[in-house]
């Protein structure tokens, strides 16, 4: 089973700190042990782009027998591809190397290093749950943005070099207003009884008080528990009409099954994946989830989202398999895509020599950095008051529902939801 950004990223990450009161051409380069997959595009030589290369790397697992990005991998090519098509970034082309951390320790630091031996630019897209790759990159003043947040040693959401774009971590904060907003009147909540889970519940409970909508009951559930019959009965009683889920992704399959029809259930988008939900049927139609970015299938309403979209296909037509589009997500896709888009935007307004430590500091300049309505105008000059997590940028989520008919997230309306505002809200 594929995990994504799921509860276990996000306790690792620290975000039990993030309570209440506080990601024409391309080549890839391998190295920590090796690309997978294949590079996609042709040289980075593109007419339109002069002068030396500059390289952008993204470090993700790939091949390994636990979780996987192959589509962050694509997503990124595919981005490059486009930014060489542009002429580059300050009219140099692009080069892309992919890292791959392998899902280990020694490797993610490997990868690091590289980064700051090949001289790259900028880190666009880290994926890694062990920690230990921002100090290196701070060390040598190279940037990583659009990283996932879930390293172990938290410092993807407070290293000065780490800019996040994607605000999953307040998904419990933002879970009872899409509850509501799906027609639920009695949320509840079902979490595991650990200290990691304490701050993600007074998040929840937070963003229920601020729609006015209490949760009750609260139900801590052992890590270790297998049978879920227990805790839909309690909230069944407690006529619970919803209800947010604060626990592993395979719980919330057991919940959001046992659940049916009964009651809706709110989880974080990229936690769940379509092909089991698909297994559910019906029973998993109640399921809504916070989302980082709109929806693909709403590139009609998001130019930019169609943007994404034509250079994924481009990069697809090049023989890149992983840019297939029953591989890409809402979440890691446009995630790793948005992160070069702000490596380009950002680096063509670098006076001077072009490098990583003057990418660092116009990036550090930066506010109202448009991307084109995927999220809201970014001010990087701006960290967030909540301790452990302050370089959240990007604090707006949206709503989606899972459809079984179509076996895919669809949106649950147009509204916007700024986690830290409901969170602020609460607290007043």
């Amino acid at each position: 089973m594929r995990r994504r950004y799921g509860l276990r990223g996000l306790a690792r990450a620290g975000l039990a700190r993030a309570g209440l009161a506080a990601a024409l051409a391309v080549t890839v380069v391998a190295c920590g042990g090796g690309s997978d997959g294949a590079s996609g595009g042709a040289a980075a030589s593109d007419p339109a782009a002069k002068g030396s290369p500059v390289k952008l790397m993204i470090i993700a697992p790939t091949g390994t027998a636990g979780t996987n990005y192959p589509e962050m991998v694509a997503a990124t090519r595919a981005a490059v591809r486009g930014v060489n098509a542009r002429g580059g970034i300050g009219g140099r082309p692009v080069e892309l190397v992919h890292c791959n951390e392998r899902n280990d320790a020694a490797a993610a630091k490997k990868c690091a290093q590289q980064a700051v031996d090949s001289g790259v630019l900028a880190v666009v897209s880290e994926v890694s749950g062990a920690g230990g790759i921002m100090p290196i990159l701070q060390n040598a003043g190279i940037p990583s943005i659009g990283s996932a947040g879930i390293s172990a040693d938290g410092s993807e959401l407070s290293s000065p070099v780490s800019y996040v774009v994607s605000p999953l971590t307040l998904y419990p904060a933002v879970c009872p207003a899409l509850l509501a907003k799906a027609g639920a009147n009695h949320l509840g909540l079902v979490g595991y009884d650990l200290s990691a889970s304490d701050r993600l519940i007074v998040m929840a409970e937070g963003g229920a008080k601020a729609v006015n909508h209490p949760i009750s009951p609260k139900i801590r559930i052992p890590i270790t528990t297998s049978d879920f019959t227990p805790a839909i009965s309690q909230l069944s009683r407690s006529g619970a009409d919803g209800a947010v889920l604060v626990v592993f992704d395979q719980a919330a399959y057991a919940v959001i099954s046992k659940a049916g029809q009964q009651i809706r259930t709110c989880h974080a988008a990229g936690t769940l994946s379509p092909k089991y939900l698909a297994t559910l049927g019906p029973a998993a139609d109640k399921l809504v989830v916070a989302t980082a970015f709109p929806e693909l299938s709403q590139a009609a309403q998001f130019p930019e989202v169609a943007r994404m979209v034509a250079e994924l296909d481009a990069e697809q037509a090049a023989g890149d398999a992983d840019a297939a589009p029953a591989l890409r997500t809402t979440t890691t896709t446009t995630g790793a895509w948005l992160s070069v888009q702000i490596a380009e935007k950002v680096g063509n307004q670098v006076s001077g020599p072009l490098t990583s430590k003057n990418l660092l500091a116009q990036l550090n300049r930066t506010n109202k950095l448009d991307l084109g309505g995927i999220v809201p105008p970014l001010d990087l000059t701006a960290t967030t008051p909540i301790p452990g997590a302050e370089r959240i940028f990007n604090t707006t989520m949206r709503g989606a529902r899972w459809d079984s008919a179509s076996k895919s997230f669809v949106p649950l309306g147009p509204e916007t939801y700024n986690g830290l505002d409901i969170l602020r809200r609460a607290g007043s």
